[in-house]
């Protein structure tokens, strides 16, 4: 149960750094530039974490499943 908690956590910690790259501002404001390195950061952790006991296809499916989607204008 705790290798969902951490997957859980890897696609937590993985939208919210999706979600601030706008306020990066091509990387040139610095605070949410910081905390969208440690959002991704933080979810590369969880995600190791995660595939010691869940199969690698499982953990791509349900990442897969998790990220917001792009609507082009």
């Amino acid at each position: 149960m705790s290798s969902y908690l951490a997957l859980l956590g890897a696609i937590i910690f993985e939208v919210m750094g999706t979600l601030l790259l706008p306020a990066t501002k091509e990387f040139t404001s610095t605070i949410p530039t910081i905390v969208m390195s440690a959002s991704y950061i933080a979810s590369f952790y969880f995600l190791t974490l995660a595939l010691k006991t869940i199969p690698l296809a499982i953990v791509l499916s349900l990442i897969h499943i998790s990220e917001p989607t792009r609507q082009e204008a």
